[in-house]
């Protein structure tokens, strides 16, 4: 597994968010090593791409079905309003979840500039 350089715990991602004024991605613990085809993974792999920085908040661990997963969603579901990952938080407060979503929000940013 890769480690992101500014991974938060979902106790404390939405100080550190709006202090450093980035998105903050709430993805399980598949992250950019799990496989492919894994939303968590193509939205970190698409942020990567597009050179936008973030916050990486590991906020699943275990199975995507509900009765066979590892502890609770819920601290997620008072960030973003759901339980469903990944989720996109936005330095103004919004909130952008369901993949295909945060992959249109990523490809209509500006290039970043070199």
């Amino acid at each position: 597994m890769t480690s992101h350089p500014d991974e938060r715990t979902p106790s404390d991602a939405g100080t550190v968010t709006a202090a450093a004024g980035i998105p903050t991605l709430y993805v399980c613990d598949g992250d950019d090593s799990g496989p492919r085809v894994h939303p968590c993974r193509r939205v970190q792999e698409a942020l990567h791409a597009a050179g936008i920085p973030y916050a990486r908040v590991i906020a699943a661990a275990g199975n995507p079905i509900p009765f066979l997963r590892r502890g609770s969603r819920e601290q997620l579901r008072e960030v973003t309003g759901d339980t469903k990952l990944p989720a996109l938080v936005l330095p103004d407060g919004t909130v952008v979840t369901h993949s295909r979503a945060i992959l249109k929000w990523i490809s209509q940013q500006p290039a970043p500039s070199r």
